[in-house]
């Protein structure tokens, strides 16, 4: 199968299905929308790595102008799929050609007219997006559109553009502006192959009888630019053509099969798509929410480096390096974070913006009062710069690159290292340091100590990144790797206990003993949040997301196959799989440990999370909502990782 596709038209998916048919190359954005949509209905051109604030709300990425707003009349009446006249309607996705298509029939007082369009972001470009509309009708008719750059874009903190500017050049349109906060000058070009009049406010018009039968074709070439760039002469056909070559080829090199499942074949397809698309075409890394929109300000969190990387890794050798190298170029700002909290190493951004951390300190509205709620996301959530130095550790072990590692990789990986040394706590009384007042993966539980997760990942980065010392000894201090030395092997590691669990942080196993369920119906509001100081979530053993099974991933020979099944089969109960994150950990566990018919639920509750247009959509009143390409990463690394190298039956 190689289509998405849905029939009919529902205005309550208008948001759903912008994430679920999102075009993309890996810079740009553009949501699975109509051509009659605009603003309100949410449509989307995101740009990757291009952020802008507005003064008293969060810095997010930029929505560019839309270039591709059409409204059509036939006859005097509106060719609007949210009007009654709508004969049929389709929408479809091709995913292996990054191909939007949308057929809808009028009646028009009688006369079957029939609007088709296909678009895309061309792959083999970095600034380019293309549409072609063609028009027919079963009886000659006259045709009005009204066509150009769309300037009332979908923010969710903006407006983002002053000084904007639209002007008409022949056959191009062009609207212009700068950002407020950080002054980048956009502009979004776009070519028509009709004939335009009445140019005004970024729109013109198009009129042309078409008779019984003919088709009327509206080609728009269009280009999002910076600064001084320059458009091309392509035309449609000539873009199109490379588009569809480079999609043959990253599907020749990143496909996997499954045997006689179409289903879960399909899932998978559609999941490997979404890391396509977001392939970066330069030092900048992924979004926590890709390319579908704004939303958790287009930062970038630990989901890149744990989950998707692995893809790319295996896929795509120097997009990996690009990631690699957007923590190694934001070290400095990372070294900076660790200062202003009176710690040395790097403290890696929660939520990055080329290195500047946009995690706010209130990241969740109560409910009930409206009031911000204190988190501490961005002060507690050490673990990062362990997900840095892994990622770049794993990179290393898969590419023996030597030269990056030299150019700041394993410098990268010290400087995490020493981070944590400074950061814990020595108890002089069981003669060891602890890592106190963190939080791991699972945010449920705030400013808890000794998390499991946190403090192996530091020990494991720390004795790799020691050893690799003795390879790279110009890359960093040997004083400083003599305190690495020492601290390391006095780190505490929670061990299993009588019965295999190990506890994911102290006190754990002290809290209340009640599964998700009865958490789940004590809840006053739907959109209330789980966790924070008063969340329903907080004083129980319920948990957001795998955390110690998510840490049996990352080393799974750490640990015997009984110490895996026991934390597996404890914890899962508790477990509330409030990220998107979850599904994916509990599935490549289950695998190694030969319970197959759980790995395959939860690879299929990650691999179609946004085919069913699953996930949270709200953090108490924020949008948290958009695509989801940790759990594609997590689907790929349970196809290839789990099913692909697991030998046992359950």
């Amino acid at each position: 199968m190689n289509e998405l596709k849905e029939s009919g038209f529902d205005a309550a998916k208008t948001v759903e299905n912008g994430n679920k048919y999102l075009l993309g190359n890996g810079y740009l954005g553009y949501r699975g929308t109509l051509d009659e949509f605009g603003a309100s209905e949410c449509v989307g051109l995101n740009i990757a790595g291009k952020y802008d604030g507005v003064k008293g709300k969060w810095r997010e990425t930029v929505n560019a102008f839309n270039p591709f707003y059409m409204a059509a009349y036939a006859g005097g009446i509106a060719l609007d799929a949210r009007e009654k006249n709508v004969a049929f309607h389709e929408v479809a996705l091709d995913i292996f050609s990054g191909l939007f298509k949308r057929k809808t029939v009028f009646d028009v007082n009688g006369t079957s007219v029939t609007l088709k369009c296909e678009r895309f972001v061309n792959m083999a470009s970095k600034s380019n997006l293309c549409s072609r509309v063609i028009i027919t009708a079963d009886k000659d008719i006259r045709l009005n559109i009204k066509a150009g750059v769309d300037t009332d874009i979908w923010e969710l903190n903006g407006p983002h553009f002053k000084d904007v500017k639209t002007k008409i050049s022949g056959d191009t349109i062009t609207a212009s502006g700068t950002t407020q906060e950080l002054g980048y000058r956009i502009s979004v070009e776009c070519k028509y192959s009709q004939r335009i009049e009445n140019f005004s406010g970024g729109f013109g018009y198009i009129n042309a009888d078409i008779k019984k039968g003919e088709k009327f074709v509206l080609d728009r070439v269009a280009f999002v630019l910076f600064g001084e760039e320059n458009a091309d002469g392509e035309s449609y056909d000539d873009k199109l053509k490379s588009h569809l070559k480079e999609w043959e080829r990253l599907w020749s090199i990143s496909r996997v099969y499954f045997k006689d499942d179409k289903r879960a074949q399909f899932a998978l397809d559609y999941s490997i798509y979404h890391l396509l698309i977001l392939a970066p075409k330069g030092e900048y890394s992924i979004a926590a929410r890709g390319l579908s929109g704004q939303t958790y300000k287009g930062a970038v969190f630990w989901d890149t480096e744990i989950f998707m990387l692995p893809f790319f890794l295996n896929t795509l050798p120097d997009c990996a390096k690009n990631l690699i190298k957007y923590r190694i170029n934001t070290l400095p700002e990372a070294k900076k974070k660790a200062q202003s909290y009176g710690y040395g190493g790097a403290f890696y951004a929660w939520e990055s913006q080329d290195g500047y951390d946009a995690c706010s300190d209130f990241n969740v509205t109560d409910v009930f009062t409206h009031r911000p709620v204190r988190t501490y996301f961005k002060d507690k959530q050490i673990h990062i710069s362990a997900d840095v130095a892994y990622a770049i550790l794993k990179y290393y072990e898969h590419t023996g690159d030597d030269e990056l590692m030299l150019a700041g990789g394993l410098e990268t990986v010290l400087e995490c290292a020493e981070f944590a040394r400074t950061y814990s706590y020595y108890n002089h009384v069981k003669d060891r340091y602890e890592l106190l007042d963190v939080i791991g993966p699972d945010e449920y539980h705030e400013r808890v100590n000794n998390n499991a997760y946190t403090n192996y990942i530091f020990y494991n980065i720390t004795k790799r990144g020691v050893e690799l010392y003795e390879k790279f000894k110009k890359a960093y201090p040997e004083s400083a790797v003599k305190k690495l030395k020492e601290w390391v092997e006095k780190l505490y590691l929670p061990k299993p206990d009588k019965n295999g669990v190990i506890e994911q942080f102290d006190g754990y196993f002290k809290l209340e003993d009640v599964e998700v369920e009865e958490v789940r119906s004590r809840l006053k509001h739907p959109n209330e949040y789980w966790g924070g100081s008063g969340g329903v979530a907080t004083a129980t053993r319920v948990i957001k997301q795998a955390d110690v099974i998510m840490l049996f991933n990352l080393y799974p020979g750490l640990f015997s196959k009984e110490v895996q099944k026991a934390n597996y089969e404890f914890y899962l109960p508790y477990t509330e799989h409030g990220s998107s994150l979850s599904h994916c950990a509990y599935a490549l566990t289950a695998c190694r440990i030969g319970k197959t018919d759980g790995a395959y639920k939860a690879f299929m509750d990650s691999a179609e999370i946004d085919l069913k247009g699953g996930g949270k959509q709200w953090a108490g009143e924020i949008y948290i909502g958009g695509t989801h390409p940790a759990a594609s990463g997590g689907a790929w690394m349970t196809a290839v990782y789990g099913f692909g190298c697991n030998k046992e039956k359950k």
